[in-house]
C-alpha cells in the first residue's frame, strides 16, 4: 500500500519523524490484524499530481473511506485534482483519451444517485441532495467505450453517505454486483454493456470513477 507520505509527481510532502511513522504503521497493522483485513487491502487508485487513495476498512454502503488524516485528497493548493486517461480501469485495452466534449454536457454532468453513460442506469433522486459543486470529467475509449470521473462536494457529511447510498441502490437496481472495496460491476440490465463503478468518500466529498465497454472488448 501506498503511504501517505510518498512522493509523487515530484510534489513536496512534509514527512514525519521516522519515529512517528514506525509508531503509526504498526498501530495501522495491529488494527488490520484484529480486522482480519491482512488479504484484503484494497485497490489503490492514483490521483494525478496529489498522492493516492489511502484504503481503509470497507464501509459497505458507504463505499470505500478515503483516509482522514491530512488534507483533502481530491484537491491539491485549492485546485480539484483530475485524473488521467491512464489512471482509468483497463487503460491498456481501452486506450482511453479525454473527450472535452462530453464534459461539457449536461447529462454526464448529472448528480449521483445517476449512473451510467448515455442513460443506460438512471436513478431517481428522491431525496438525495444536489451537491454544492461538482467536477466531471469525460473520456472515450477503444470501439464504444466511455469512462466518466465525478467528483462531488456536498453541504455536510450525511448528504454525502445518502449520495452514495443512493447510487448504489441504482447500480443495484440496474443488475450491478457490489464488491467488499465499494465498487460495483457487472452488465447493465442482464445483457447491455459492462460498467464498473468505483467510489470513495472523504467527509463532504464523494469521487466515483465510471468505466463503461462492451462485454466482448
Amino acid at each position: 500500500m501506498v503511504d501517505v507520505e510518498e512522493l509523487l509527481g515530484g510534489v513536496p510532502v512534509k514527512l514525519a519523524p521516522a519515529q512517528a511513522v514506525r509508531a503509526r504503521g504498526e498501530r495501522r497493522r495491529a488494527r488490520q490484524r484484529r480486522a482480519g483485513l491482512a488479504t484484503g487491502a484494497l485497490i489503490v487508485v492514483a490521483v494525478a499530481g496529489i498522492g493516492s487513495w489511502i484504503g481503509l476498512a470497507p464501509t459497505g454502503p458507504h463505499g470505500a473511506d478515503v483516509a482522514s488524516e491530512g488534507g483533502n485528497p481530491f484537491m491539491s493548493h485549492g485546485t480539484v485534482q483530475n485524473l488521467t486517461p491512464s489512471d482509468l480501469p483497463m487503460h491498456r485495452v481501452l486506450n482511453w483519451k479525454v473527450d472535452s466534449k462530453d464534459s461539457d454536457d449536461n447529462a454526464s454532468q448529472a448528480a449521483l444517485p445517476q449512473a451510467g453513460l448515455d442513460g443506460v442506469c438512471s436513478g431517481s433522486p428522491g431525496s438525495i441532495e444536489e451537491p454544492q459543486q461538482q467536477f466531471t470529467s469525460a473520456f472515450t475509449g477503444k470501439g464504444d467505450a466511455k469512462a466518466r470521473y465525478r467528483v462531488s462536494q456536498y453541504a455536510n457529511t450525511d448528504q454525502a453517505l445518502d449520495a452514495i447510498r443512493g447510487l448504489g441502490q441504482t447500480l443495484r437496481g440496474c443488475g450491478l454486483k457490489a464488491h467488499k472495496d465499494g465498487s460495483y460491476s457487472g452488465m447493465l440490465n442482464g445483457n447491455g454493456p459492462r460498467l464498473a463503478v468505483s467510489v470513495r468518500h472523504w467527509k463532504t466529498w464523494v469521487g466515483v470513477i465510471e468505466a463503461q465497454y462492451s462485454p466482448t472488448r
